[in-house]
């Protein structure tokens, strides 16, 4: 709801005038008026505010990370101890069981709070 205020007075004393004046003010005698409008107006703001915090992490097995760690060293020696195919075979085999453990080992963890 908007409230709008107009004043007119003398410019020179300050005296009230009434709208549409044009001759001298009766107060001091001498041209001059000074126009004051005002507007007013209320304006409701509400508002939401929503947060949200997120905390990301690698989360590590240690025992998965170990047991990866000592397939991907182990396989070549156990190759060489085997030789030939068998050893090409199961150094194989066990890289790719290292390959497979291996992601299983670290895994990222990402956490999401959110409040409002």
């Amino acid at each position: 709801m908007a409230e709008e205020t107009d004043k007119i007075e003398c410019i020179h004393c300050g005296a009230g005038l009434p709208d549409g004046h044009t001759s001298p003010c009766p107060e001091c005698g001498q041209k001059g008026r000074r126009i004051s409008i005002g507007i007013a107006e209320e304006i409701d703001v509400a508002g939401h505010i929503t947060w949200e915090r997120r905390r990301e992490f690698y989360e590590k097995k240690p025992l998965v990370l170990a047991t990866a760690i000592a397939i991907t060293i182990g396989a070549p020696f156990l190759g060489l101890f085997l030789i030939g195919w068998p050893g090409v075979i199961a150094g194989l085999v066990l890289g790719g069981a290292a390959f497979w453990i291996g992601p299983v080992a670290v895994i990222k963890v990402r956490e999401i709070e959110r409040g409002g």
